[in-house]
């Protein structure tokens, strides 16, 4: 990493942001970053006033069709947020709703042909961000870095299903 570039870890903090000195605040700065980082990329395009938050629902819906009330709960965020989430995604004709045939009131939330090549043109986008990582911090930490997430991502949510488990069985 070149060491003209102030760390968010840094005793003095950066652009008025304390410093950061815990990885899940390290995380969520990174992720801010990233979300601006990807709305820079969408600039100028049919999507560039798309919201983090309808990126989020997205990506959720485009990994398994599933209920609005369901993305709400994987998402943790209200069925009302998400239905709006759901509305401006409807009217960006990324997404549709469809009726489940079991119970007509709840409804699937499904990625359109125009949602997949959105969600294709965003994989395109996010090489990008990822080249620009790997010239920040070499191809192989990129490499390191990614699997490192993976494995804190699948340690936690073990601990959290774990933790879930005991909360939830008999006394």
């Amino acid at each position: 990493m070149p060491d003209d570039i102030p760390l968010m870890s840094a005793e003095s903090g950066l652009n008025g942001v304390p410093p950061v000195d815990n990885i899940r605040t390290l995380i969520y700065y990174l992720g801010l970053a990233i979300d601006a980082r990807l709305s820079e990329f969408r600039h100028g395009s049919a999507y560039e006033n798309v919201r983090p938050s309808d990126v989020r629902l997205f990506v959720t819906a485009a990994r398994k069709e599933q209920t609005i009330s369901n993305i709400a709960r994987e998402l943790s965020i209200t069925r009302q947020a998400a239905q709006m989430s759901v509305q401006r995604l409807l009217k960006l004709k990324v997404v549709e709703l469809r009726a489940m045939p079991a119970n007509k009131r709840d409804k699937l939330v499904v990625i359109t042909p125009k949602g997949k090549l959105a969600s294709n043109s965003a994989a395109q986008q996010i090489k990008m961000l990822e080249a620009e990582f790997a010239n920040a911090i070499g191809a192989d930490a990129l490499v390191a870095f990614r699997k490192n997430l993976d494995i804190l991502m699948v340690t936690t949510r073990a601990q959290t299903a774990s933790s879930a488990k005991k909360r939830s069985a008999p006394v």
